[in-house]
């Protein structure tokens, strides 16, 4: 449930404990967003900076992402490995315990992929293909978001899949969300009884503020001030970085 929207939010505590677990959203949050998503680069400061924070917080430092595990993999390298993962809004997880944890793709997703892939080419979209999900971003062409969501949303009912909004895209998905990830990894070894902390941007981060909040946590809000779940907020990614910067020098 979202709050009203007070006049702002302080950041969040800086001082990570023993007993905290720490889940962050990937775009928008630990990298600028950007015209297509193939244009994300992480730098190797970040990619290290998490590596330590995961080595003090063994099991307990999670990406939570709309990407898939792949594309997270890709980007990090083999530092993945160290991190807890959370892909396609949570239908494939990885964990130390458990390993890669995916459903099957099902036909009619590779039916609805082939129809935004569609849409994006009849009207000049960036088409993005996922492991469980298909996206239109209309970052470069504003206009066409009424658009976009409105073929967007045909598809997903036509398919039964999940309609996913998202700052400057749409998507349509296999059914999850990343409270749902969130509440599951909590249940690993690793996390069981820990507070999950969620960094995220988007108002698809917001299920995960509300599941955050609800077992003990918090949800930090990344970018502008609005109507959220969230309990602190953090300006920008910069700031997401100068944040993890001091909780690694302040890890138990």
């Amino acid at each position: 449930m979202l709050s009203p929207m007070p006049a702002d939010l302080t950041p969040p505590p800086t001082r990570l404990s023993a007993t905290d677990s720490l889940f962050l959203d990937f775009d928008g949050t630990l990298v600028e967003l950007a015209d297509n998503p193939e244009a994300v680069h992480v730098s190797a400061a970040l990619a290290d900076r998490l590596d330590a924070l995961a080595a003090h917080m063994p099991g307990r430092l999670a990406i939570v992402s709309g990407r898939s595990i792949a594309q997270l993999d890709a980007l990090f390298g083999p530092q993945a490995q160290h991190f807890t993962l959370a892909g396609s809004h949570g239908a494939e997880r990885r964990t130390p315990e458990d390993g890669h944890s995916q459903p099957e793709r099902p036909a009619h997703l590779a039916t609805a992929t082939e129809e935004m892939q569609a849409v994006a080419q009849a009207h000049d979209l960036y088409f993005e293909t996922k492991s469980f999900g298909a996206g239109l971003h209309y970052r470069r062409n504003p206009d066409a978001e009424p658009l976009a969501l409105r073929e967007a949303a045909a598809i997903a009912e036509r398919h039964g899949l999940t309609l996913q909004p998202g700052k400057m895209m749409v998507e349509v998905r296999l059914p999850g969300d990343k409270g749902q990830a969130i509440e599951t990894l909590m249940e690993t070894p690793a996390m069981r009884g820990t507070v999950p902390i969620f960094l995220g941007d988007d108002v698809t981060d917001e299920d995960g503020f509300a599941a955050a909040a609800a077992l003990g946590g918090a949800g930090v809000l990344v970018g502008p001030m609005r109507e959220t779940a969230a309990h602190y907020r953090l300006p920008d990614v910069a700031a997401v970085h100068q944040w993890l910067a001091r909780a690694l020098e302040n890890a138990e």
